[in-house]
């Protein structure tokens, strides 16, 4: 096992940069942000400018960024104790430029696997968030370490990992902010169930934001959220939750949603229902994947289709525009949700309304049905009577037969009118919620 040296990286723990500058202001308003998929390590810098410049233009809060320890303490057999920051610090000025806050993912250090040596890989990770504490506030310490891709170590590994790390920052730079590495399966709590019970780890207080990957059909995301929260709070972490992947293909072949299929339009309609139910349903930050990248679904999940070469040109697609529309209406739009929520509502009560008050003048009908029939026989035999007794008790039950019609036909009359006073206002309802949901959708 490597162990990475400790004397100049313990130093690095008390730099503090020559200016006191404070890190970029974060954006007050919509939660949305960038999963761009910059690369401290090896984005090449024009194609990192260009990155940055379509965040901020989309109006993102955050721009997640992925910040490679080996290429900071282990550059070209560069000694582990003389690091080089001046990639980081290109980011960083990025960063500043264009006063975009950064969520920096503390990937793999160099050498040996970092769960062989979680103190080390803590040392590394403060070391990192010191140099860059007048810039970057917030942390993701790796990325999807629930998957092999990214991590082959054990759940319990990755809790002990991520609680050196924690602390480190913590007493380095104490106003960071950390979030656990985000999960790819979502679907599965197994591994963070066994990550969270790590004994003596106390994982569930070794950061402040939990963070989940979520991609799918649009209706069922609300549900995961609300599952996963539950679950962290089972577990005793009542922080925040961000969601630091999510997208949804552009090309047709990919998208699995059938209430969203027909190319780069299904695409940006997707993203403007996920992203609001998502804040709905209790998603402190969502992360919109920015630009194309690797292959499949995801070669078309990004709202802006950048070159990979020079100029690094950017096509904006339909979904760029419509997280734009979010950013800038976002209360508007919320409360556009909330209203025809509540409109759907109303209409399904005011149609629950209508089928009692049908039910009811059915009632009233059956009770009149049979009535003519037998005031008629009463009378013919009122006119064939001839005591005085009997004509009079068969007058009386004449007489009480005749309210009755007379009521249940006015009562019938009443539910019937009543029956339809709520369907009308159901269908009031119903294209109020219409009309709200339109206007939602960019209608």
């Amino acid at each position: 096992m490597r162990l990475w040296g400790t004397t100049i990286v313990a130093l690095l723990l008390v730099w503090t940069p020559t200016a006191a500058a404070a890190p970029p202001p974060v954006r007050p308003g919509a939660p949305v942000s960038a999963h761009a998929m910059v690369h401290t390590c090896c984005t090449p810098p024009a194609m990192r400018e260009r990155i940055f410049a379509e965040a901020k233009a989309m109006g993102a809060r955050f721009i997640r960024v992925d910040v490679e320890l080996a290429g900071i303490f282990d550059t070209g057999g560069q000694p582990e104790d003389d690091p080089d920051w001046s990639r980081l610090d290109a980011v960083l000025e990025l960063s500043r430029r264009h006063e975009l806050p950064i969520l920096g993912i503390l990937l793999r250090p160099p050498g040996a696997a970092p769960w062989e040596d979680p103190e080390a890989f803590g040392r590394l990770a403060a070391a990192v968030a010191a140099h860059a504490r007048d810039t970057v506030v917030h942390w993701e310490i790796l990325n999807e370490p629930d998957g092999a891709w990214a991590f082959d170590g054990a759940p319990e590994q990755y809790a002990r990992l991520l609680r050196a790390a924690y602390d480190a920052i913590g007493a380095g730079v104490p106003e960071a902010v950390v979030a656990m590495g985000g999960l790819m399966t979502p679907e599965d709590p197994a591994w963070l169930d066994r990550m969270l019970a790590t004994p003596g780890a106390d994982a569930a207080h070794a950061f402040d934001i939990a963070n989940l990957h979520l991609r799918g059909q649009e209706r069922a995301l609300p549900g995961v959220m609300t599952a996963w929260r539950d679950r962290l709070a089972g577990h005793g972490f009542a922080g925040p939750l961000w969601v630091t992947e999510h997208g949804y293909p552009g090309d047709t072949a990919f998208q699995a949603d059938p209430a969203f299929r027909g190319g780069e339009a299904a695409q940006a309609a997707f993203l403007t229902e996920s992203v609001l139910s998502l804040a709905e349903a209790g998603a402190a930050e969502v992360f919109v994947t920015l630009r194309d990248n690797l292959d499949g679904g995801f070669a078309s999940e990004g709202v802006v289709d950048i070159w990979d070469h020079a100029p690094f040109a950017a096509r904006r697609k339909p979904a760029f525009t419509a997280v734009r529309r979010l950013v800038d209406r976002w209360n508007e739009l919320m409360t556009a949700r909330t209203e025809g929520r509540l409109a759907e509502e109303s209409a399904r009560a005011a149609l629950a309304e209508a089928d009692a008050w049908r039910l009811r003048a059915a009632g009233h009908r059956a009770v009149a049905r049979g009535l003519p029939a037998r005031l008629k026989r009463l009378r013919a035999r009122y006119r064939r009577a001839r005591r005085e007794g009997v004509r009079a008790r068969l007058y009386e039950t004449i007489d009480f037969m005749s309210l009755t019609l007379r009521r249940a036909r006015s009562d019938t009359g009443w539910a019937k009118a009543t029956a339809g006073h709520y369907a009308l206002r159901a269908e009031l309802h119903r294209a109020h919620a219409a009309e709200r949901a339109a206007f939602v959708a960019g209608g």
